[in-house]
């Protein structure tokens, strides 16, 4: 059943990658919105519970790849089946695709962020930006040293990978920094902008983790961790700003 399962995924890789991205934006959007309306209370609410899931999700899938099972079978059978399933064009375009999440790429984008913000004297955010961004990559060094897992197997000639795989560096990275992006536009940009901006980042995430998965350089279970402890971390972080900026916050928009 295990193969069966992979084995459909892998044939509709095209499909998925195009769907999953416009349902995480969809997802994102409703979040948002119910973020909008929520008395401060039940925001408080909501930040622990996305972090205690997150982390739960994490904590589940760190469990079940040091030992056999259902997820290790997945994995490696999901990317035997990719690895006989994608044609070259498709893993020639998301091997330039996947750039945009790559560490170099993003480690600029933070940094251009935290500096612009220190120098318009914005010192909570840019504090915000360094911590999430910074602090997810450091989190990632240490729980990738710490489970070295082995990566899949990737001979297509359209990608190279090299270190542990376990949790995918490229999907932890994305989830920090275009993460932080979204929560600095929300912050900072006309109310307009806001929930496109939140849509544009669920996507780009989801597609960036869903092309580490495509080009098989990564196991399913590596992004998806990727995805839940950087999504913890930068959930503590924007929590920690709210809190300490609600005093002096001036964008009532966002009350």
């Amino acid at each position: 059943m295990t193969a069966a399962y992979a084995e459909w995924v892998a044939s509709h890789a095209l499909l998925l990658l195009i769907l999953l991205p416009l349902v995480s934006a969809a997802l994102a959007v409703a979040l948002a919105r119910a973020y909008v309306l929520a008395s401060p209370s039940a925001r408080l609410a909501g930040f622990a519970g996305v972090v205690g899931l997150a982390c739960a999700a994490f904590l589940s899938l760190a469990a079940a790849v040091t030992r056999p099972g259902g997820v290790v079978e997945f994995d490696s059978a999901l990317a035997s089946a990719l690895s006989m399933s994608l044609s070259d064009s498709l893993l020639w375009l998301l091997s330039w695709f996947t750039t945009l999440g790559d560490r170099d790429f993003l480690t600029v984008i933070a940094a251009a962020m935290t500096a612009t913000l220190l120098l318009r004297r914005q010192w909570l955010l840019a504090a915000f930006c360094a911590a999430a961004t910074g602090g997810g990559g450091a989190l990632n060094w240490l729980l990738k040293h710490g489970f070295e897992r082995v990566r899949p197997e990737h001979d297509h000639g359209f990608a190279t990978a090299v270190g542990w795989s376990f949790p995918s560096g490229h999907a932890s990275a994305a989830m920090a920094v275009y993460g932080a992006a979204c929560y600095l536009a929300w912050r900072l940009a006309p109310r307009p902008w806001r929930l496109p901006g939140v849509a544009l980042a669920a996507a780009l995430v989801m597609a960036i983790g869903l092309s580490r998965i495509l080009l098989q350089v990564h196991f399913a279970s590596d992004v998806a961790a990727g995805f839940a402890i950087s999504f913890a971390w930068l959930a503590l972080c924007a929590a920690a700003a709210e809190r300490l900026g609600r005093s002096s916050r001036q964008d009532q928009g966002i009350q």
